[in-house]
């Protein structure tokens, strides 16, 4: 069910490697203790958190949960909307797991 009338293309054209990578190493500079950070898209449509792989797992086993409560509420919940989870591979920088919001 779309929500939010956010495509995958969309997510594509403002996730580019290329078009973030500044933002990436920006954001990198200012990480925490937990090693993670925020940075939006390029285009400033997403908020991009990088994630370890604990969180990842305890994410992906919560989303079906998410969804529904998206669903029952009629979309008018204030959680963060989450359109994807992704692991970024490039000969840039290590792999990078994503949550995209």
């Amino acid at each position: 069910m779309n929500l939010d009338n956010v495509t995958p293309e969309d997510l594509m054209n403002s996730l580019s490697v290329e078009h973030n990578r500044h933002m990436v190493f920006k954001a990198g500079q200012g990480a925490g203790l937990s090693g993670s950070f925020f940075f939006f898209s390029h285009d400033n449509r997403f908020l991009i958190k990088t994630m370890n792989s604990k969180e990842r797992e305890l994410l992906l086993a919560m989303l079906d949960d998410m969804i529904a409560h998206f669903q029952v509420t009629n979309n008018q919940s204030l959680l963060a909307r989450i359109y994807g989870i992704f692991t970024i591979k490039t000969d840039l920088f290590y792999n990078l797991d994503v949550m995209i919001m």
